[in-house]
C-alpha cells in the first residue's frame, strides 16, 4: 500500500483533566464506540518475531493534509531526529510502538501511556484503531521498543475507544482522530506502574513549542528507532494544529508533548515533507477520556 499520509490529533486545556477514581462508573457515551478485543494470551501468541518486524516494515499510512493551509516554505522546516536509547528514562518509557492487524495486514502506528484512573490507559490516533471502515485487530503496545527489544514487554489492548464521529466518517473527519485502549495489568502490576504515564490536555488552543515523538517506518526509516522533532512552534488553526516537521509513516498516534511533558496531540496528518498536523483534543475527547480511563 503506498504509504502517503500521516495523521496528528492536537488538543488541550491549560488544566489536565480530574481523574476519576478507579473503579467509579462513568456514563458510556453512544459518541463512543466500545470494541472488545480477543483474549490477552492470544494477542500476544500472536505477535511473533517474524510478525513484529512485519508490522515494523509496512507502517499505517499518512493521510494528506486535503484542503488544509498551504505548508510552510521549505528552508522552515525541521527534520524529525533520532532519539538515542535506550528509552527507558523516566520521560521516554511511557511512549511506545503500536501493532495491529487491519484488513489481514500487520501494521504500525504510534502510543503512549496515560493517566487515568485505572491506570491502564494508551492514547493514540483513531485512524491506527479504525482504517477504511476496518476495526483493527490483535492491537498491542510495546512501551520503550527499540530494535526489537521489548524492555517492558508488551501490553494487548482489553478494549477499544473510538469516536462514533471518526467511524461514521468512515475516517473523513480530521476533528477526531483520537482514540484509547485499555489494558490489563501484568503481574500484579498496572501499566502506569511498569512505565509511568503521562498526562493529558484539553481544549488548549494556544500557539506553543511542542515536542513530537513517534516511530517512523516509512523508507528509510525502519519503524525500530524512536524519532522527534523538538521545540517546534505549533501554529493552531480551526480544530487542529501545525508544525513544521517532515512526519512520515508508523508515526501516527505518536505524542505531542507541551513544556509541561503533558501530550496535548499526537501525530494525525502530514504532506511528509514540510509539515504535520494535529486534531485538537475536544469536550468530545474528555468524554472518550474519561470513559475509557474509568
Amino acid at each position: 500500500m503506498k504509504l502517503n499520509r500521516l495523521f496528528v490529533a492536537l488538543g488541550a486545556s491549560a488544566a489536565v483533566l480530574a481523574l476519576a477514581p478507579a473503579g467509579q462508573a462513568v456514563a458510556s457515551s453512544p459518541d463512543v464506540a466500545e470494541r472488545a478485543q480477543a483474549p490477552s494470551s492470544e494477542v500476544s501468541a500472536y505477535w511473533t518475531p517474524e510478525r513484529i518486524a512485519e508490522a515494523t516494515a509496512d507502517p499505517m499510512p499518512m493521510p494528506t493534509p486535503d484542503g488544509s493551509p498551504a505548508a510552510p516554505e521549505a528552508g522552515e522546516r525541521a527534520l524529525i531526529q533520532k532519539v538515542p536509547g535506550p528509552y527507558t528514562s523516566a520521560k521516554l518509557r511511557s511512549l511506545g510502538r503500536l501493532l495491529f492487524t487491519t484488513g489481514g495486514r500487520n501494521s504500525s502506528c504510534s502510543a503512549t501511556s496515560v493517566e487515568a484512573g485505572n491506570k491502564n490507559l494508551v492514547w493514540t490516533a483513531a485512524h491506527c484503531l479504525h482504517y477504511n471502515g476496518v476495526a483493527a485487530q490483535n492491537v498491542t503496545f510495546l512501551p520503550a521498543f527499540l530494535n526489537n527489544e521489548k524492555p517492558y514487554g508488551t501490553w494487548p489492548a482489553k478494549k477499544t475507544f473510538i469516536p462514533q464521529k471518526w467511524i461514521s466518517s468512515n475516517g473523513q473527519d480530521f476533528s477526531v482522530d483520537y482514540a484509547a485502549f485499555t489494558v490489563d495489568s501484568q503481574g500484579g502490576k498496572t501499566l502506569t506502574d511498569t512505565v509511568g504515564a503521562k498526562g493529558v490536555v484539553f481544549e488548549d488552543k494556544k500557539n506553543q513549542n511542542t515536542d513530537m515523538y513517534g516511530y517512523p517506518a516509512e523508507s528509510p526509516y525502519t519503524g525500530q528507532e524512536m524519532y522527534t522533532c523538538g521545540g517546534i512552534a505549533a501554529t493552531v488553526q480551526t480544530f487542529d494544529a501545525k508544525i513544521a516537521c517532515n512526519g512520515i509513516g508508523g508515526q501516527s498516534g505518536g505524542a505531542w508533548l507541551n513544556a509541561e511533558d503533558k501530550v496535548w496531540a499526537v501525530n494525525s496528518r502530514s504532506d511528509r515533507r514540510t509539515v504535520t498536523y494535529g486534531t485538537l483534543f475536544d469536550s468530545a475527547a474528555k468524554q472518550l477520556y474519561q470513559q475509557a480511563g474509568a
